[in-house]
């Protein structure tokens, strides 16, 4: 029998891999669908997706006693609303290689969430390697050099650190409603950061060129919404339940990795020499800060 951490953690494995191709597909769309009309009409497909199976579950009637409405709008808000607002101008105005080596400081604000909102021990070791992830990210912010990809890298940087900020708030919200049925979960909170988010992408298309999208970014939107997001989010969302938040945020170890790597392939961007330093400090702290149970003094 395959123990239900076993399964968490291959189910982590999965969805890092899947997210970590993010960066580089969302570098393509963000360049024919504005940053907000891309996360409104993302998490519209997710919420279309999930809603109908949500319904089948109990809907509401299976959520926790009383209604966590307040969970559910923190959660639509950071990890719908801002965290993909923000990854999707940090793309616009920088390259998918630095988002995602910048995306190594996510295990360490994922931490420092978990003991501030849920109380988590983390390790001295894993403390101490918070510290690098930082230095590293501000290595790899600062070293940036503007090119074609990455015209203004660190007004993307700084798009990048507020995103990382907003995931790590929903992994510790997240965490408190791990024990309900994470498909309905996830249908109420995508579809309560599309809302949020529709407003804003209609002000955006008032003030831009209404954008005329290519079948390969309307493809993209579908992967983003369906893969990356509706199924993306119950497989994380289910880890939570099975696995200390400081965990599951160690996991995106795998995020930088996966995206680099796209995008030096798929993409052609290269790295400076100051960010593949950076680059290698933050893996390193990411490490380190992931290596020992949460718990252990």
């Amino acid at each position: 029998m395959i123990s239900n951490r076993t399964t968490a953690l291959a189910s982590l494995i999965a969805v890092m891999l899947v997210w970590g191709s993010t960066f580089v597909i969302t570098k393509a769309a963000v360049s024919e669908i504005p940053p907000i009309t891309l996360s409104a009409l993302r998490f519209l497909i997710a919420a279309v997706a999930l809603i109908p199976i949500a319904a089948t579950r109990g809907g509401f009637r299976s959520l926790p006693c009383p209604f966590p409405l307040p969970a559910l709008l923190l959660m639509g808000f950071t990890g719908i609303a801002l965290f993909h607002v923000g990854f999707n101008y940090a793309l616009l105005y920088g390259s998918a290689s630095q988002g995602a080596l910048m995306f190594a400081l996510v295990p360490a604000a994922v931490v420092v969430a978990a003991v501030i909102g849920l109380k988590e021990t983390p390790s001295r070791r894993r403390v101490a390697g918070i510290a690098l992830p930082v230095c590293g990210v501000a290595l790899v912010a600062l070293t940036g050099e503007r090119d074609g990809a990455s015209p203004q890298p660190l007004l993307g940087a700084l798009w990048m650190l507020g995103a990382i900020v907003a995931w790590a708030i929903y992994t510790v919200i997240a965490k408190r409603l791990a024990d309900a049925d994470q498909i309905v979960v996830v249908a109420c909170a995508s579809a309560i950061g599309a809302v949020m988010l529709m407003p804003l992408a209609a002000f955006e298309l008032m003030h831009a060129p209404w954008p005329s999208p290519s079948l390969q970014a309307w493809l993209a939107a579908l992967f983003l919404g369906i893969v990356a997001s509706a199924i993306g989010f119950v497989l994380y969302s289910r880890a939570l339940r099975e696995l200390d938040a400081s965990v599951v945020g160690a996991f995106i170890n795998l995020d930088p990795i996966v995206g680099v790597l796209t995008a030096v392939v798929i993409l052609g961007e290269t790295l400076g020499v100051g960010q593949a330093v950076g680059g290698v400090i933050a893996l390193a702290g990411m490490w380190l800060a992931s290596s020992e149970n949460a718990g252990k003094p």
